[in-house]
């Protein structure tokens, strides 16, 4: 009777060594699947920051170009019709980037005439022509600066 007792422990300890082995290997599956998920969600946000970025980079040398070659009307169009891309990839620019932005496409409606009060005169829409220029100017650092850039690299290599 004791040799069956002796057998049954034996049996039940190896039952539960290998219940709780089998344990083990499903929690460090699920551990590496988590760290793999986590790891990829990572390369994902990566990779639409670096494309969010070159497209804001591209944008932004569009609207810079229309404010010094185009009509005001044209640069707001533009701006305008970049609305979506903004909204779609507002978490992936860079710091302040939507904010100047903002600023520049209400300054350039401001140029087109919808200034809430004030003179409307030349020497004051050159001035919020420099001001719009100088936005585009810091959204760009903003580009180069998440991208771990020195200013004037990226112009070099896509102009």
């Amino acid at each position: 009777m004791e040799a069956i007792g002796c057998m049954t422990d034996t049996i039940l300890t190896a039952l539960l060594g290998g219940l709780l082995a089998i344990a083990g290997g499903l929690a460090a599956a699920w551990y590496q699947l988590r760290v793999a998920r986590r790891a990829r969600m990572h390369a994902v946000i990566a990779e639409k920051k670096v494309k969010a970025n070159a497209e804001a980079y591209q944008f932004m040398k569009e609207i810079e170009r229309s404010l010094a070659q185009r009509s005001d009307e044209e640069t707001l169009l533009l701006m305008r019709d970049r609305d979506g891309w903004l909204s779609a990839n507002r978490l992936f620019l860079p710091g302040s980037f939507p904010e100047k932005w903002a600023a520049l496409r209400l300054t350039v409606e401001w140029m087109v005439g919808h200034i809430p009060e004030g003179p409307r005169d030349q020497g004051h829409i050159h001035d919020l022509r420099m001001k719009a220029l100088r936005l585009a100017k810091d959204a760009f650092q903003e580009i180069y600066q998440d991208m771990g850039l020195e200013p004037g690299r990226l112009s070099s290599v896509r102009d």
